[in-house]
């Protein structure tokens, strides 16, 4: 007998489908929508260049997902190997520039949602 798991496959089609045109993305940073920034970072915390379309595309999966139970009015970094969203942090923090920490910021306290739902 098989067994289904939605939340697993939730986060692997995210995940999978921003690959797709990102392929060495690890990280997205999307900002607020009246700033409508997405940013895609790789594994050594550099930036990658996308075009705007590419940005808009990866935003509106992750919101999609992850729907209204999330604030969209602060920014949010969305971590692509686990499926974790978390608030960025803000510019007086560590992690808010990625290369600070290594990290990504991405702590514990800052944690939303997991793509299966858990807050």
């Amino acid at each position: 007998m098989s067994h289904n798991q939605p939340a697993a496959s939730a986060c692997a089609n995210v995940s999978a489908a921003i690959h797709e045109i990102a392929p060495t993305a690890v990280l997205a940073g999307m900002y607020p929508e009246r700033r409508s920034v997405t940013h895609l970072f790789e594994s050594d915390f550099y930036r990658m260049l996308i075009d705007r379309r590419t940005e808009e595309r990866v935003a509106h999966m992750i919101r999609r997902n992850f729907g209204d139970s999330v604030d969209w009015r602060r920014a949010h970094d969305f971590y692509l190997p686990t499926g974790t969203l978390y608030l960025t942090p803000e510019p007086h923090q560590i992690g808010y520039i990625p290369e600070d920490d290594h990290s990504f910021g991405l702590a514990l306290v800052r944690r939303i949602a997991i793509l299966d739902g858990n807050c």
